[in-house]
């Protein structure tokens, strides 16, 4: 399969023929589900029913793909024909349905016309906005069979059956190594074509990962929505947060001579202060010399200059893939 092909898969309807049981049983009644008439904790027939694999299936003659419903395995050929497709007027990606064009683009666009009732955040699409609202409603309609956990979507359900069954059906067809879901095959395979679909509209840096974008225009907009508790403190990023939390919890017991003017948070070290004074000031004193963009740590700069020189230092042991961070190795593995 050409790596373009999989920028055009929709897994929505997509499910797995290993996974699948064929059960017909006329005398049920129209209500109850073909594998489970459990229904006293399910607040609806329909998205129980999702819970469970269907028994009509419509198998691609092309790859492994396997369906629900015929039109949709229609629609899914032309990915391969490349016949009827929506191209994405961004960056060219092409999709066998119109909608599905439409909640694409709305990843470059930033468009987010779906309103939680609860809490009043914005999605980019129907499903996202459904799913989400099951965090409120405390709702989780897909049970695993093998360990009785619950889960709130379709997507996270289906990876967490192959922790047990232990399924890799998707494989990079350049080095072989296989995958449990679709979507981390397609982040996989720009490792090795170097596509970056995602780019800032600021700077023009590209990126192969939209989360990698979002952090991105982090920098550019001084966005810093993640807050200490404890110190008000407010940072870009989860990880930073994370991190910065241990200077609160930390059991090892250094006496914390440097504080910060700002928010009085004491440091061990000097260094650890002056590190931390550039989330209050904005200094970047670490410039990139090939596009001048500029980051408040060394370390930063660092990882950036991998995207200009392409060095990948950190290697996957079973299938050879290298990455320019660590943190992108975790999740290739």
């Amino acid at each position: 399969m050409k790596p373009k092909e999989y920028q055009a898969m929709h897994s929505k309807e997509l499910i797995y023929i290993q996974q699948t049981k064929s059960i017909d049983n006329p005398g049920e009644k129209p209500h109850e589900s073909e594998l489970c008439v459990k229904l006293s904790d399910m607040s609806n027939t329909k998205v129980h029913k999702e819970s469970h694999y269907e028994e009509k299936l419509f198998k691609c003659a092309i790859c492994v793909a396997v369906f629900r419903h015929k039109q949709t395995l229609i629609v899914h050929t032309r990915t391969h024909t490349g016949e009827g497709l929506f191209e994405c007027g961004f960056c060219k990606a092409k999709f066998g349905r119109k909608s599905i064009l439409e909640n694409h683009e709305r990843i470059h666009t930033g468009e987010k016309p779906f309103e939680c009732e609860f809490c009043k955040t914005k999605f980019r699409s129907k499903s996202y906005l459904r799913v989400h609202k099951r965090t409120h409603t405390g709702e989780k309609p897909f049970k695993c069979e093998f360990c009785k956990s619950r889960f709130t979507d379709r997507s996270a359900f289906k990876k967490h059956i192959k922790i047990h069954t232990g399924e890799r059906p998707f494989e990079c067809h350049f080095c072989k190594y296989r995958f449990k879901d679709r979507s981390s095959l397609k982040k996989h395979i720009r490792i090795h074509t170097g596509e970056k679909p995602f780019e800032c509209d600021i700077c023009g840096l590209k990126f192969s990962e939209h989360s990698n974008l979002s952090k991105h225009t982090k920098t550019h907009t001084e966005e810093k929505p993640y807050e200490c508790e404890l110190c008000d403190a407010k940072l870009r990023y989860q990880n930073s947060l994370t991190k910065h939390m241990k200077t609160h919890t930390s059991p090892v017991q250094r006496e914390k001579k440097f504080e910060c003017i700002f928010c009085n948070i004491k440091f061990s070290t000097k260094y650890g202060l002056t590190t931390h004074l550039r989330i209050h000031t904005g200094e970047k004193p670490y410039e990139c010399n090939i596009c001048r963009f500029k980051f408040s740590e060394q370390s930063s700069l660092k990882r950036h200059l991998r995207s200009h020189t392409g060095e990948k230092p950190f290697e996957c042991e079973f299938c050879n893939a290298k990455f320019s961070v660590t943190s992108n190795l975790k999740i290739h593995k």
